[in-house]
């Protein structure tokens, strides 16, 4: 048995936890379809957003290779220019004049890829000496009417004297008679293009073209020329460049790349920063990233950053993105709303429903309280004619007494329903149903408790008490009798918890003992009338109502909180 009854209640268990968890998904079903609408939203909407980012970065990565290509072939160029100068001298076997040299190199001045380089040139390489010394100040002399000496002062053994540069600007003139081969920067690029017999580049160094007011980051290339019977190296043909010029004569041709370049001479510090663009990069949420490439450029490795610029837009705009997820959201918005307008549909019919129950089950109720009030209105009458009956004289004195009676009966039932029991002083509303079986006999002196204003709730429930028990009185009780004796008295008590709480006794005594029947006929379950005290007392007002039967009458205690009774104001 304990086995069935443990299954029974698993089974009971698990029926309650189903039936809340349907309850709460009902009441969560618009939240969860706009959750769920929305989330699959924002997933279409971020794979639309991947999917154009990706076709962005791929767009743009196209253009940054563009850019580094474009700078890779600008040097590549310069490189071919150094190398057809380079060939020059081999096709002669010598050092060409200065007239021969100027003539080429106005040649190659006429071509683009001239742009962005400094001038070509050729610089002597001779050991340190005053000979030497003089035989560069006498070849400037021949080649520039300059007899200047070479400079500056140096500890090394070697020197690499510029004797020729062109175009004979005057920037370029400046640089003539200068020893590369004092600078740290520049003899390191000239060994290595001597031991390796090639091309190569210097690290960043400071022309000594630039102008002191402003000058900017340069280079150089070299490459060694060596003379064709003994190999010896008799110097360098070289050419300057400045890196700014550089890149803009790659970058400033069309069409134009709305890129944003960075670039350093070996790994990107701030100390071998060699070029940045002019603005800033484009801070647009939808801008591509930033791609590192690197430009090799003879034996050196440049670091280029390729960011989009301010002017970039991308090729697919990412309008329909947000509009997607914005859509999205609408929708997601406007299912929840229809679910949450289909629930309030359910939930309106169910609380029609509901109400049309109630309303039947309230009718049938004031149909049950209409046949036992008119049922105890026709007792209160019978009852009141026979004990006016058994005290009157005459038939006048009957007359008049019961008259009285009525009115008195009459009154109390206007008076609830003039008040709609809204509200009333519980020792009126007591009086007005007792004047009904003592008519103006009544000592209301007798009535012994404090005022107390009744709310609405309350006037009803105590004034259908009062009602009932006055009727019972009349039917049954110590109003049967002439000496019959009723003693009412009210207080508020402190229970537990400090609460309040409001108790009302009716005790009815007779001189003679009651008939048995009659006496229990309060306290008998079932009836109309008990349902209604029940109803009323512990019900709406949750309180107790204790009923005790007595051969001689009845004892009846109500108990309710009295907080539930009172009105929004006390009188004390």
């Amino acid at each position: 048995m304990s086995h069935c009854n443990s299954r029974a209640n698993r089974i009971a268990g698990f029926a309650g936890l189903f039936e809340r968890s349907t309850i709460l998904f009902y009441r969560l079903q618009p939240v969860l379809v706009f959750i769920v609408v929305a989330i699959v939203g924002m997933l279409t909407a971020t794979a639309s957003w991947y999917t154009i980012d990706q076709a962005n970065r791929l767009a743009f990565v196209g253009i940054a290779e563009d850019a580094v290509q474009r700078v890779g072939d600008r040097i590549e160029n310069h490189m071919l220019l150094l190398k057809s100068v380079e060939a020059h001298f081999q096709a002669t076997g010598e050092v060409p004049s200065v007239e021969a040299f100027r003539v080429f190199v106005s040649h190659l001045q006429k071509t683009e890829q001239f742009n962005g380089v400094q001038g070509l040139g050729f610089a002597r390489y001779v050991q340190t000496g005053s000979q030497s010394d003089l035989a560069i100040s006498a070849e400037l002399d021949r080649n520039y009417g300059l007899p200047r000496p070479t400079w500056p002062e140096t500890a090394e053994a070697f020197r690499t004297p510029i004797v020729m540069l062109e175009p004979a600007t005057d920037v370029n003139r400046r640089a003539l008679g200068f020893d590369m081969y004092s600078e740290p920067t520049r003899r390191a690029a000239i060994l290595a293009a001597l031991s390796e017999q090639r091309l190569r580049a210097s690290g960043t160094v400071e022309l000594v073209q630039e102008d002191s007011q402003d000058p900017q980051a340069g280079f150089l290339m070299y490459t060694p020329f060596f003379d064709a019977n003994t190999d010896l190296p008799l110097g360098f043909v070289y050419a300057p460049f400045r890196i700014p010029n550089l890149f803009q004569s790659a970058l400033n041709r069309p069409p134009m790349l709305p890129v944003h370049v960075t670039a350093w001479d070996g790994e990107p510090t701030d100390a071998s920063l060699i070029y940045e663009t002019e603005g800033n990069p484009s801070r647009r949420m939808d801008a591509a990233p930033a791609s590192v490439m690197s430009i090799e450029v003879a034996g050196r490795t440049w670091t280029v950053e390729i960011r989009p610029s301010e002017d970039y837009r991308p090729p697919v705009d990412q309008t329909r993105t947000i509009m997607l997820a914005i859509a999205g959201f609408l929708l997601a918005a406007a299912l929840a709303a229809s679910s949450r307008a289909q629930q309030r549909i359910i939930e309106v019919s169910e609380a029609l429903r509901l109400h049309s129950e109630r309303a039947l089950t309230d009718r049938e109720f004031l149909l049950q309280e209409m046949k036992h009030r008119i049922k105890n209105m026709i007792a209160r009458v019978l009852a009141m004619s026979r004990q006016t009956a058994r005290s009157a004289g005459s038939l006048d004195d009957f007359t008049q007494s019961f008259s009285a009676r009525l009115q008195a009966m009459a009154a109390s039932q206007d008076l609830l329903a003039r008040t709609a029991w809204k509200s009333a002083d519980l020792k009126m509303l007591l009086a007005q149903e007792l004047r009904q079986l003592f008519g103006d006999d009544l000592d209301e002196s007798s009535l012994k408790g404090p005022s107390i204003e009744l709310n609405e709730v309350a006037a009803q429930a105590f004034g259908l008490a009062f009602h009932e028990l006055a009727t019972n009185a009349l039917k049954y009780g110590s109003a049967l009798s002439d000496d019959g004796k009723l003693d009412i008295w009210w207080r508020i008590e402190r229970g537990q918890g400090k609460r309040e709480a409001l108790v009302f006794s009716w005790q009815e005594r007779s001189s003679t003992p009651l008939d048995e029947q009659k006496s229990n006929a309060l306290a008998r379950k079932g009836g109309f009338g008990t349902k209604l005290l029940d109803a009323t007392i512990r019900v709406e007002l949750g309180g107790s109502i204790t009923i005790v039967p007595d051969e001689y009458g009845i004892d009846v205690t109500i108990n309710v909180p009295f907080e539930r009774v009172k009105a929004s104001h006390r009188h004390s």
